[in-house]
């Protein structure tokens, strides 16, 4: 007993070692709250040229070190914590999953592997995690990745006996393209989420717009248990996530619209800062952030060194868009992230033709590429969102 309890512990210390530097090597553009392009300059980057260079370094740093909106997280923990109790009471039910689905412009693969990572460490359970960490370049090889990584291993003794395991797949939106050919992965998927509920239990992460299509072209929602939407985060939770680095760098608020001191007399500068913020944002934390990032100034004062100053938070004002670039920013919703061959592929259109509107949306300042991955400028989210569900695309989930 006391051998299986020590291979257990050694087990789920490799598993979190293996997950802190898998989270470690993928800070970067798909997983970052400050993006940036590598050739064009956007918000909120454009607005903090105009910072001292040291000022901005430590700002940006703080921005891409901080971790995952606790209020996320908890919400995250509580809800994979009732559905694990439920499978592992029931796991003859069939309810052998929980999907989490959030903004498709936010992280959501970074969101669950943060909050996992505790999880893991509260309950003593190993994960077995899908390592995608981008969507493969051959879309039909999907399938046989996930083959690859997801089928049962044969037990060491040569039996039939399988051991429960929970599997995460970080980010769904990997596994699948919307072509011809881009939906066997998930077909896949479907076929192991009935096969194998008493020893498997699977943890999901997915963007809205995507797992919507998939529900409607496959009714992938039919084999799963729980689905689980990311809550909005409130306007004090968002003060209190971003309190450290207000606090490190001594950010004072301005004085808020006119309108906004009359309704609200009895807040500070800095509680209708953060309810403007929670309303701007839509209560998504990457657009939050970029919107917070936007907001800083730097203020000179005579005799005295300069202030920094969060001044009342906006989003940009959307620029006109065109048909095709309406479809090519819903395409990239749906996705979360796409390279130039994949989005031609899903649009069925010519891969220099989408190039070319790909770099008009990237001087627009609304899609960023970044290792020749395109993803949508999230500050951008908001109306982008209010643009399409206006023209008829389905963007919202019921």
């Amino acid at each position: 007993m006391v051998k299986i309890v020590e291979t257990v512990k050694k087990t789920i210390a490799k598993m979190l070692k293996q997950l802190r530097s898998w989270l470690a090597d993928k800070r970067s553009f798909l997983f970052s709250r400050y993006t940036q392009d590598s050739k064009e300059t956007q918000e909120p980057e454009k607005s903090l040229v105009k910072l001292p260079v040291e000022l901005r370094q430590k700002l940006t740093d703080a921005v891409e070190n901080i971790s995952s909106s606790p209020a996320g997280e908890k919400a995250i923990g509580s809800t994979v914590d009732k559905a694990y109790d439920r499978w592992q009471e029931e796991s003859d039910s069939g309810d052998n999953s929980v999907v989490v689905l959030s903004s498709p412009v936010a992280a959501v693969s970074r969101i669950l592997s943060e909050t996992l990572k505790e999880w893991t460490k509260e309950r003593q359970i190993a994960l077995k995690i899908l390592p995608l960490t981008a969507r493969p370049y051959a879309i039909e090889t999907i399938k046989s990745k996930l083959e690859h990584y997801l089928k049962h291993k044969s037990e060491p003794d040569g039996s039939d006996s399988k051991t429960s395991e929970v599997v995460v797949i970080p980010n769904l939106s990997w596994s699948f393209l919307r072509s011809m050919d881009g939906l066997e992965g998930i077909e896949y998927l479907q076929s192991i989420l009935c096969d194998g509920s008493k020893d498997r239990f699977w943890i999901i992460g997915a963007g809205q717009v995507g797992w919507q299509y998939l529900n409607s072209v496959c009714e992938i929602e039919a084999y799963c248990g729980e689905t689980f939407s990311l809550p909005k985060i409130a306007s004090e939770d968002l003060q209190e996530w971003l309190l450290p680095i207000i606090e490190d760098l001594d950010i004072a608020f301005a004085k808020p619209r006119i309108d906004q001191q009359l309704l609200d007399r009895d807040k500070d500068n800095q509680a209708n800062y953060f309810d403007r913020l929670a309303e701007i944002s839509q209560g998504v934390s990457t657009v939050a952030i970029q919107a917070f990032l936007k907001s800083i100034s730097y203020q000179k004062e005579e005799d005295e060194l300069g202030k920094i100053v969060a001044e009342t938070p906006k989003t940009p004002s959307l620029p006109n868009l065109e048909p095709a670039e309406q479809y090519i920013l819903y395409s990239l919703l749906l996705h979360g992230d796409l390279t130039v061959s994949a989005l031609a592929k899903s649009l069925g259109d010519l891969e220099s033709q989408v190039q070319a509107q790909v770099q008009v949306l990237r001087r627009k300042g609304i899609a960023e590429q970044k290792n020749r991955v395109i993803k949508i400028n999230p500050i951008y989210y908001p109306k982008i969102k209010q643009e399409l569900a206006s023209n008829n695309f389905i963007i919202n989930r019921e």
